[in-house]
């Protein structure tokens, strides 16, 4: 992990090596910004399924050497989770198995596939965001 950075408005950034055994310090971040604002157990249990989905998805796409670019952004109504990798493939395309998961535990899911920086690269990007649904 290179980097982590709280701002005043909960917003949050964290860069990892694209690589599964990074998946638990990105689902612990989310988890533990989404219990602070107070997210019911079973909102929380959705986001951290949506970044097992987002994660294992960018991680087969990435290139050799990536990071993981994570950015969390936390009010007390939603959860907005946007991650990047460098790519030379893309993402699978939607609709599949991964995004009718995501479709089903997330408000909202974004993807966008843009030129890299170098030849025949891609900064494939998939945002979620999961609405805070309180009880009243």
């Amino acid at each position: 992990m290179s980097r982590v950075s709280a701002g005043p408005q909960t917003a949050t950034e964290l860069r990892v090596a694209a690589a599964r055994d990074q998946l638990p310090i990105i689902r612990v971040v989310a988890r533990t910004l989404a219990h602070r604002r107070g997210f019911l157990l079973t909102e929380i249990e959705d986001i951290t399924h949506a970044v097992d989905e987002v994660g294992a998805a960018l991680i087969g796409a990435a290139t050799l050497g990536s990071s993981l670019r994570c950015s969390f952004e936390v009010s007390g109504f939603a959860f907005l989770l946007t991650t990047a990798v460098t790519s030379r493939r893309g993402l699978p395309r939607y609709p599949g198995a991964r995004w009718r998961s995501l479709d089903a535990v997330t408000d909202r899911v974004l993807t966008t596939d843009l030129l890299g920086a170098t030849a025949g690269e891609r900064e494939v990007v998939v945002a979620f965001i999961k609405y805070h649904h309180r009880r009243t």
